[in-house]
């Protein structure tokens, strides 16, 4: 059994040993001046009572008085942790509490214990201080001997004088044993709570600390990923150019070098044999051909495989659905200009542009809807993608928003940007073959 559950164990023994002990006095109370009438002892137990036994609305008091504190005491148990009781409530069972000390004639005042057992984890900081010092201050006050003879309440010790020396020691034992075992379960109650909160607090200092190392750990890790992707991406660009630089040099150098040395040979043939330097130039062109063919077959190698199958509506439908299967973004795409003539480059550049930008919306911002909007209008073609992400008031370009604008340029187009409310690019292309076919 946890330290939990022996608190509410040590709550209820309380709980009902208060009853009893309450219970106890009442009747000694009640029964004592009730014995001595039927025994035609009235008159002499009267006389020797220091001041005219209680009234019975007294014991009546305490009695709805106690009533109320034990209904207090449930509803504050079984009250969820999560609702928190109004300040009304902390000072209302202080209140009930001394109410029925009165009435019991201050005969018994460990019902204060029970208040603080029950009350003291609800409280916290400040409102703890305050009522610790409440309930010390009326527990030791109400030790004292002096309110009884003040108030002109005759007190249980005058009440079991009436019984004989044997039964009058039973009695006063009984009450001294059970206010005893009610000290005794206040002193282990709060030891397990002292405890219970020591350790509580012990593990919110070591979660707390394994939850800083972690944060540390995981800033390293961030800032090791990010110089990773940083070097990736140099890499990824050096082997572009470097390929594309190998592609250059195997194509058109190689071409451009047969014709020259070619051109050379011809210019040399022309006074000396008309029909060779025709034949040369031949060749010439030849070869030219022969590298535009290796310069189309590169440049081929360079577009989205997807175009090479699809056209660019069907090509941006699947990069669409795709993106969005593979996260939790939903992708509306609107094609408003069907019937377009575009070349080569220009549909590379609009097929890179939306993937480039559904990228950084789902990657960057976080984003959750996405909007791509392709319009063309008085031979120009526009591209809007607006998603509901992150967004960011000073935009840096990266390597994708550089790239864009390079193809932009190479096309005569422009690119705005704003991050303000989620990322919005837009993007404008002059059609070299007008709006529609």
């Amino acid at each position: 059994m946890d330290t939990y559950a022996f608190l509410k164990v040590f709550r209820r023994l309380m709980l009902l040993l208060n009853l009893a002990i309450c219970a106890y006095i009442s009747v000694i109370f009640v029964l004592t001046p009730y014995r001595a009438a039927r025994q035609a002892d009235g008159l002499r137990f009267a006389r020797e009572l220091s001041a005219l036994p209680s009234k019975p609305w007294m014991l009546s008091l305490a009695a709805v008085g106690l009533a109320i504190l034990l209904f207090l005491s449930a509803v504050n148990r079984y009250r969820p942790q999560s609702i928190p009781s109004p300040n009304v409530v902390y000072w209302l069972e202080p209140i009930l509490c001394m109410t029925v000390i009165f009435a019991l004639h201050f005969s018994y005042n460990g019902l204060l214990l029970m208040v603080v057992v029950d009350l003291i984890d609800s409280l916290h900081g400040r409102n703890r201080a305050y009522f610790l010092g409440t309930m010390t201050s009326l527990y030791l006050v109400t030790s004292l001997e002096i309110f009884p003879s003040q108030l002109g309440l005759v007190s249980i010790a005058e009440y079991l004088m009436y019984y004989d020396t044997h039964v009058r020691q039973v009695m006063q034992s009984t009450i001294s044993v059970l206010s005893v075992l009610n000290l005794i379960l206040f002193v282990v109650y709060m030891v397990l709570l002292v405890g219970q909160r020591t350790e509580e607090n012990s593990t919110i200092r070591r979660l707390n600390s394994e939850l800083e190392r972690a944060n540390d750990q995981l800033s390293i890790l961030n800032e090791q990923l990010k110089a990773y992707a940083a070097e990736s991406e140099r890499m990824a660009e050096t082997r572009e150019r470097n390929r594309l630089a190998r592609e250059i040099h195997d194509t058109l150098g190689h071409a451009l070098t047969g014709i020259t040395a070619g051109a050379d040979a011809c210019i040399e043939m022309l006074e000396i044999s008309p029909e060779m330097a025709k034949k040369q130039m031949q060749r010439i062109a030849d070869t030219a051909r022969q590298g535009m063919n290796e310069v189309r077959r590169s440049v081929r190698a360079l577009r989205p495989d997807a175009l090479e199958r699809l056209q660019l509506p069907e090509a941006l439908g699947r990069l669409c659905e795709e993106m969005q299967s593979t996260s939790r973004a939903a992708i509306t795409l609107r094609i408003n200009a069907e019937n377009l003539r575009l070349s080569p480059d220009e549909e590379d550049a609009v097929y890179r542009i939306v993937q480039e930008s559904i990228t950084n919306a789902i990657r960057h911002g976080q984003a959750t809807k996405v909007l791509v909007d392709i319009s063309s209008a008085a031979r120009q073609l526009t591209i809007l993608i607006q998603d509901n992400g992150l967004g960011c008031k000073t935009v840096e370009p990266g390597f994708g928003l550089r790239h864009m604008r390079e193809r932009l340029r190479l096309l005569n187009g422009s690119l705005k940007i704003d991050g303000t409310n989620g990322f919005r690019i837009e993007a404008k292309i002059p059609l070299r073959w007008g709006d529609e076919v």
